[in-house]
């Protein structure tokens, strides 16, 4: 059992964050940059012009961080500076009023830790690219360029890019210029003004690949020996672009729309104006496409052009406005491209997501400025619980009123920053909804609403009585929600679709019928962000399953899987292996391993077939979670010879857990398989996790050594977790990785030690939670630290306790089949 982290979202240190006030607004940049590849340097010279905001204005203070600035000018005069606490102070020659324009010319080198990356081929990494590239956001600009590090003033800009003549230069805005001499000279200018966060510059020897769409160059950048990959991930991105014009009535905002891949990035995707940057890894063969896409992350970066670029968040406490309309605008996409039943379970995933996250790290309001730093708030409350209020919000005003508000936000705030009130007000002007109540449950709140529904018939009267009680705790903020909910009934003589409002704890509802019903659902549509449990009769959640739509066959398989009997789990089956979306079949899967009696078992076996690669993916962790010695059979076959990627890595995973001595052979050949992102090798290196032999150990800390894929490191790392209780050896490997190059082995050794509770750890967990240069890494190691303090305060024996109820409920399931098979041959 590993431990879980802190439930605070303010850590020690957080404090209420406001937005800087201004002494002048940036009009416009032009920088000149000339980066040294052998020296990881850029020597710049960067012209700003500034329209002054104060009067009597004697000094100019920028974000300026770890430059070397040489040199000031303003008017062909030398200006006085320093630089302190990453900020560059300039002494203005005679002070300045109010609505005057300066010019300043700044002269500086560097060689950025942030900001600004240079890739590069090494001992341990003999093949990879020469690149360089540029991340600026939360507030990284500065760290390569001085500015002012905040989303709420916008400029134009230009580069004027110098690079080797093999090169590529790709930044925001039009190519003007190219020269080639002995350095090629790439000029790029922006006339649409933006934020720094969102100035880019990529640099590498690239493939550009062109289409157009209404007379939009759409680029795409990918190094040579990939170009064949390329159709897989972008082709999709016309059909979006023209999607995302028609559903918010803006035509794109931007003079070109660039993708670049790049090495090593340090997120999915970054939504550069006009020039977004991707990580090298969404590009995939066929293969990998049966069950991997790029368009999540292709739709979601797009999106932002509209939301984030075109109308930006004034400030970082109203990221949601940027990043919960991008993750949800990549859902509508999906929906577009996809229909009802994908778009409904994508989002159900992000609900999913976001719930993880609520019980295991913390609950927080989306819009909060109580932070230590900004990249704390790049959550899954911003991304996915942000979506899933979008959602509830279309649901409620309806899709044509929200598409309508949604154009009116996008066209007052064009080119401006936005807060969250600003888009609450244009949609109440579209709707004429008071929206101050949803809006303060929802987003100014934590938590989200947990909802226990029991169903009761009275034949006598006719009439069935649903109780719905919140059984969210209240605690921490978490209010007590109002919210609409629809019921679905059906009887022998027809359907019945109600709508309630409910505002209360408690609430009970007494519906008349005309005959007994049939079964019933709540949410059909899964409108609301909610935990939801169901108690009904057995036969009514069976004929749910059978006959429902998609949302309420899902919700079906998480009720029955309540339930033991041996008509409950041949039900589970028959969908699992027939139904028409892939997505229930894999949530029928799930609820068997719940279940988790043989009967359950073999069910899963039976379907190990079944077409879908993403099914058969959830069916074969499905029979992992068994541990069964007899699953080996199974499981080979399917790691060497299924058609998917990501079959083959689950298959992987689930052998380890049988714990047989046999498979230790098979996961160090599964090592060997050549896949998308090593992702086979990386569910091998789980499967060595779970394997009790120390022996595997050894695997692990040799495949998490530098030289190895970055996703094999990764794994191999996290693993190491199952072994590093009162094991020096591997905690002196894990305190190592600590300290590692890749953020993300940082990362995983920090929840390696969580996973052990390893108290040895803490001293050097805490020097990461001060030193890493990652804000996000430092939350982590922060967190963690608690997490291990709190599970050194639970004794030994409740865990002890904990173990031995969950093996009491298994058992408790296997009684209960066996009284239900008895009961069965008796008649």
């Amino acid at each position: 059992m590993s431990a879980q982290t802190s439930k605070k979202f303010e850590l020690p240190g957080s404090k209420a964050n406001y937005i800087p006030s201004k002494q002048f607004a940036i009009k416009h940049m032009k920088l000149e940059l000339k980066p040294d590849f052998d020296e990881k340097s850029i020597t710049c010279r960067q012209t700003l012009t500034l329209d002054i905001i104060q009067d009597k204005l004697d000094h100019i203070i920028l974000d300026a961080a770890e430059l070397n600035i040489i040199s000031v000018d303003m008017d062909e005069e030398s200006l006085r500076f320093k630089t302190i606490d990453d900020k560059l102070r300039i002494e203005l020659p005679q002070p300045l009023n109010k609505d005057e324009t300066i010019v300043l010319m700044i002269g500086y080198d560097a060689k950025p830790r942030q900001g600004f990356y240079f890739v590069k081929p090494d001992a341990n990494y003999p093949n990879k690219p020469l690149q360089a590239w540029t991340q600026g956001e939360a507030a990284l600009s500065k760290y390569w360029f001085p500015c002012y590090d905040h989303p709420d003033m916008k400029f134009t800009s230009e580069m004027v890019i110098e690079v080797p003549n093999d090169f590529i230069a790709i930044s925001n805005g039009k190519l003007v210029d190219v020269k080639k001499g002995t350095l090629a000279k790439y000029h790029w200018v922006e006339e649409h003004s933006h934020p720094a966060y969102l100035t880019s510059i990529v640099i590498g020897r690239y493939e550009e690949i062109k289409e157009s769409y209404n007379g939009i160059d759409l680029l795409y950048y990918v190094p040579e020996d990939k170009v064949d990959k390329a159709s897989l991930s972008f082709s999709n991105t016309i059909n979006m672009m023209k999607f995302f014009e028609e559903y918010i009535g803006i035509k794109y905002p931007y003079d070109k729309y660039a993708q670049v891949t790049v090495e090593d990035f340090i997120y999915g995707g970054m939504e550069n104006v006009s020039a977004t940057t991707l990580t090298m890894d969404t590009l995939h063969d066929k293969k990998a496409h049966l069950d991997f896409t790029s368009d999540h992350l292709v739709s979601h970066e797009l999106a932002h052009q509209w939301f984030g670029d075109l109308v930006t968040c004034r400030d970082w406490q109203h990221i949601w406005l940027n990043e919960s309309f991008a993750t949800y605008f990549e859902a509508l996409s999906w929906l577009n491209s996809k229909g009802e039943d994908e778009f409904n379970y994508y989002m159900m995933q992000l609900a999913e997501e976001y719930f993880e996250e609520a019980s295991k790290r913390y609950k927080r309001a989306i819009v909060t400025n109580m932070y230590k730093h900004p990249d704390d708030l790049f959550d899954r409350h911003t991304y996915e619980k942000g979506a899933c209020t979008l959602h509830m919000l279309r649901s409620l005003v309806g899709d044509s009123t929200f598409r309508k508000a949604v154009k009116l936000y996008v066209e007052r705030f064009s080119y401006k920053n936005a807060e969250t009130d600003d888009f609450r007000r244009c949609v109440e002007e579209v709707s004429g909804l008071s929206l101050q109540q949803f809006f303060e449950q929802y987003l100014y709140k934590p938590g989200h609403c947990e909802l226990n529904v029991e169903f009761v018939y009275e034949p006598t009267s006719k009439s069935a009585t649903i109780k719905l009680i919140q059984t969210q705790n209240t605690d921490d903020g978490t209010p007590i929600y109002n919210f609409p909910i629809d019921i679905h009934i059906v009887t022998s003589q027809g359907e019945k679709e109600l709508k309630f409002n409910i505002n209360s704890k408690e609430s009970s509802l007494h519906i008349p019928l005309d005959s007994e019903p049939i079964w019933f659902s709540m949410d059909s549509e899964n409108k609301l962000l909610k935990r939801l449990e169901v108690k009904a009769p057995k036969q009514m959640l069976v004929e749910q399953l059978k006959n429902g739509s998609t949302v309420e066959r899902i919700y079906a398989t998480k009720a029955l899987s309540n339930f033991s009997s041996d008509d409950v789990i041949e039900t589970l089956k028959e969908t699992m292996l027939n139904d028409s979306f892939w997505g229930v079949s894999a949530q029928c899967a799930q609820a068997l391993s719940n279940i988790k009696t043989d009967a359950a078992y073999n069910a899963l076996v039976d379907a190990q077939k079944i077409k879908n690669s993403k099914a058969r993916r959830a069916v074969v962790k499905a029979i992992g979670e068994f541990k069964k010695p007899e699953s080996v059979s199974v499981l080979q076959p399917l790691l060497e010879n299924d058609e998917s990627y990501f079959v083959q890595a689950e298959s992987a995973t689930a052998l380890g857990k049988t714990a047989s001595k046999e498979v230790f052979a098979t996961l160090l050949k599964a090592l060997r398989i050549s896949s998308f992102n090593e992702v086979v090798a990386a569910g091998a290196l789980a499967g060595f996790g779970e394997l009790k032999d120390d022996i595997a150990s050894h695997v692990l800390i040799e495949q998490s050594k530098l030289g190895k894929h970055h996703r094999i490191r990764e794994a191999a790392t996290l693993a190491l977790g199952k072994f590093a209780k009162n094991n020096d050896r591997v905690i002196d490997h894990l305190k190592q990785l600590l300290k590692d190059q890749w953020f993300r082995v940082r990362i995983n050794a920090i929840k390696a030690f969580v996973e052990a509770q390893e108290v040895k750890a803490i001293p050097d967990i805490e020097w990461v939670a001060k030193n890493d240069i990652d804000p996000r890494v430092r939350r982590i190691a922060e967190e963690s630290v608690i997490a291990i303090r709190e599970a050194l305060q639970v004794p030994k024996e409740v865990t002890q306790m904990r173990e031995e109820v969950d093996k009491l409920k298994t058992l408790n399931l296997e009684l209960a089949q066996r009284l239900d098979k008895l009961e069965k041959e008796l008649k």
